[in-house]
């Protein structure tokens, strides 16, 4: 039997006794706060220990770095378009005996558009940040070519001028002046090698030799170098797939607009390959014989290396048309004292063992030749060898699988939003029809369709965290994985639906949407201390293709957090209230709220700096409802200065730390005190600004808050109406006094997160998915064990104080 409601005069003496205790509510906030500061103190005294990390054991080859970089030359072996699943016993030799005892790694190689060139590549290891070539007629590439007698780059004022209108910031020539100022001698061998190494003003530093025809000519080449050259910089060409060949044309070709300027691609976006439309896609080679002739020049160049003790990188430092992971490997000694041998290789940028970015090529650089400090604020972090499985074939089945994983994902993410939105649109629909109906809820047909609407309501409650549960099952490894994902995806969904409904819960109105949030909860909270590897490469999650997060909380994951945790706050809160538990239920619905703020805002865990601040304002204003004071504008200052501090916090405490070890926050700080703050707010609301217009999303947002407004507004109007004192949803009111605050809260908090995170429209559409079907199902369920009753017998008398801003 469902608990019966709180009598008004008992609600209005709990809340005087509460307002004569004005004090409590502010002591709960200031001790959250207290508590979030001594987890900074926390953070600053030791920081969090990360295996899969730069800063992880030293057996694997990742202590602290060494000043002055190793004594050892680098040569750095630059390719576009190779990955793993291209290499083979006999017809890549060198990349086979790579793959058994280098270190080894994926790339995510991810530049300004979304299908990348062989210029984006080297103008990234160049800038040591995504910069990209303009594209000509069709998106088709330009075909590099050697510099000229003068030294200098061709199209290099075309490269400055695209760099210069994209959002990142990017200096070209980054590298060759910090090169050149550290007086270190350096040659590059090949027409891409001449732009990694170019000055800011276009001109090649050091000694440049043009690509040789022949592999032994290279060998030759590189050993020469190495006799008076700490880095040497080999450009071993360039692999396409068929319909992306590229073109040559003249420095200063106007360029026309086409669809590679993919900026902040959100999960479900695809990309199409461009038209077979000249006689270079028709007629270059098979993608094997590209992938031979390179594998040729790898080995020639390794050999070059091979007599002065050389440590060799090999990147392909962009993708070969169609987006994909590609290959890494390196051998000889890392910057940071370490060993590239028989591991997997790591940044700080990506905290995944066995990942990293093109932008980690330059900084490694830097390191290795001694001049770290002009790597300190570049967006990638070092490459460092990190333990991995103690077999070959071990390490490259990981690899692999997180290459199909990355693929596969994207050819089901968009289709798991546009089902989810229209299944959610079509249950608010529905359930704005079945909710209000007057009549007996325990006559057909109305009673079989509020039961659907229950059921349906929490199944799709379910679904997003169910998104990510997937990640437990490699189904990604099967003959078909698309059908593996949607089998495994309704597999959970309906796991956490047989729950819902199974214990002796399912008969308190929250009971069921209590356990969909509990485990949203429990699944967000536990992810970022096992290496957030539910959340990477998620239907929902963050795509490691998209290189926008490989860490911590995406902004889809802190939305379902927000939503979820409120809506367990509302439950914990209630239960606690009918037990006249007020000053515990403060308490606990405090810790919970900071709980959900020190997973989501430490660094090394979410690492999230938008989310905090919406986190604090929502549980802060849920808190204060619950012990009886009105939300007005003085609390809510207390609350937005309390979220200040604690973000701030977080963020100068991961700035602090060494450049190496830092997060995303601490790399925000130091961008901005770099000058580069409005470059990023920019890049941001550019962002927010195209995921407006997302039609999945913004139906889902305005579907939700209407449906929200029907089941829990009160605007009093006359007797008879749909809402209010004549709804037949009024006493869902009275039983749960605390879910209009909740509500209310919620809101507030998504706002916020939709107003300073990037991915604007995003997160309240993403809060919406798990809560307002889980409110749908409380709404049925109160009908459902209410059949009988009158709305009009009393006006409904909320146990928790109302959320109004009052002066």
């Amino acid at each position: 039997m469902p608990s019966p409601a709180l009598t008004r005069p008992d609600l209005r003496a709990r809340t005087a006794v509460a307002s004569s205790k004005r004090p409590a509510a502010v002591r709960a906030l200031v001790a959250v706060v207290a508590a979030a500061l001594v987890v900074l103190a926390g953070l600053w005294l030791g920081g969090p220990a990360r295996a899969d990390g730069p800063g992880g054991s030293t057996s694997a080859g990742s202590p602290g770095a060494t000043p002055g970089g190793s004594s050892a030359p680098v040569v750095f072996v630059g390719v576009t378009g190779l990955r793993w699943d291209d290499v083979s016993t006999l017809t890549t030799p060198t990349l086979w005996n790579l793959s058994r005892d280098a270190s080894v790694g994926l790339v995510t190689t991810r530049s300004v558009a979304a299908r990348g060139c062989p210029a984006d590549g080297w103008l990234a290891v160049s800038a040591g940040d995504r910069a990209a070539d303009q594209r000509g007629p069709g998106g088709v590439c330009r075909t590099l070519v050697e510099p000229g007698t003068d030294g200098t780059v061709p199209a290099w004022s075309d490269y400055a001028a695209a760099v210069a209108t994209q959002p990142y910031d990017a200096h070209l020539g980054l590298l060759g002046d910090a090169l050149a100022k550290g007086g270190t001698d350096v040659t590059g061998i090949g027409p891409g090698a001449a732009i990694a190494l170019a000055s800011s003003s276009g001109t090649v530093v050091g000694t440049h030799v043009d690509a040789p025809s022949a592999a032994t000519t290279l060998t030759a080449e590189v050993e020469d170098a190495l006799t008076h050259s700490r880095l040497v910089v080999v450009d071993a060409g360039v692999i396409r797939d068929t319909g992306f060949a590229t073109q040559a044309r003249a420095p200063g070709a106007t360029s026309s607009p086409d669809d590679t300027d993919q900026q902040g691609l959100i999960p479900g976006d695809t990309v199409e390959p461009p038209p077979l439309t000249t006689p270079e896609v028709i007629t270059q080679p098979a993608r094997a014989q590209q992938v031979q002739d390179v594998d040729a020049r790898i080995g020639a160049a390794m050999a070059g290396a091979r007599a002065s003790g050389a440590t060799v990188l090999v990147v392909s430092i962009a993708d070969s048309g169609r987006t994909s992971l590609q290959l890494a490997a390196a051998t000889g000694v890392a910057p940071n004292g370490g060993t590239y041998a028989e591991n997997l290789l790591t940044s700080g940028s990506t905290r995944q063992s066995g990942l990293i970015q093109t932008v980690d090529v330059t900084p490694t650089l830097l390191d290795a030749m001694g001049l770290d400090a002009a790597a300190a604020d570049l967006g990638g972090a070092t490459i460092v060898p990190v333990a991995g499985a103690a077999s070959a074939t071990a390490r490259m089945a990981g690899l692999l699988s997180m290459q199909h994983r990355s693929y596969w994902i994207t050819k089901v993410s968009g289709a798991f939003t546009t089902r989810i939105v229209l299944g959610q649109a079509l249950l608010f629909v529905v359930a704005a029809i079945v909710l209000t109906r007057r009549g007996r809820a325990d006559r057909r047909p109305l009673r079989p369709a509020l039961r659907v609407v229950q059921v349906a309501g929490i199944a799709l409650g379910a679904a997003p965290v169910a998104s990510f549960l997937t990640g437990l099952v490699p189904w990604w490894n099967v003959d078909h994985p698309i059908h593996a994902f949607w089998w495994t995806l309704y597999a959970w969904v309906a796991v956490i639906t047989l729950v819902a409904f199974a214990g002796p819960w399912r008969r308190y109105v929250l009971g069921p949407a209590g356990v969909v949030a509990l485990v949203t909860v429990a699944t967000f909270v536990i992810d970022p201390f096992t290496g957030s590897h539910l959340v990477i490469d998620s239907a929902m999650g963050a795509h490691r293709l998209l290189a926008a997060r490989f860490y911590g909380m995406s902004n889809q994951s802190f939305a379902l957090l927000l939503a979820a945790g409120v809506l367990l706050g509302v439950v914990i809160g209630d239960v606690l209230l009918r037990r006249d538990r007020r000053r515990l239920a403060v308490v606990a619905v405090s810790l919970l709220g900071l709980l959900c703020v020190v997973v989501d805002g430490t660094p090394g865990l979410g690492s999230d700096f938008g989310g905090p601040p919406a986190l604090i304002l929502a549980f802060a204003m849920l808190a204060v409802s619950i012990s009886g004071r009105r939300v007005n504008w003085k609390v809510l200052a207390i609350i937005v200065g309390a979220g200040v501090l604690v973000v701030g916090g977080f963020a100068v405490i991961d700035y602090l730390r060494p450049p190496a070890d830092r997060t995303h926050l601490g790399r925000f700080v130091a961008s901005s005190l770099d000058g580069g703050l409005g470059d990023t707010i920019g890049r941001k609301l550019s962002a927010n600004l195209r995921v407006l217009t997302s039609w999945r999303y913004l139906l889902l947002a305005i579907a939700g808050v209407g449906l929200t407004w029907i089941v829990v507004a009160n605007p009093r109007p006359r007797r008879g109406a749909l809402l209010g004192r004549g709804s037949p949803l009024a006493g869902l009111r009275r039983a749960v006094p605390l879910l209009r605050p909740g509500v209310a809260a919620m809101g507030c908090g998504l706002l916020v997160g939709f107003l300073i995170n990037d991915s604007g429209i995003v997160v309240p559409a993403t809060g919406i998915a798990v809560a307002v079907p889980c409110l749908v199902a409380a709404a049925a369920q109160w009908r459902l064990d209410h059949p009988t009753e009158d709305p009009d017998d009393e006006e409904p008398a909320p146990d928790a104080a109302p959320v109004e801003l009052t002066t």
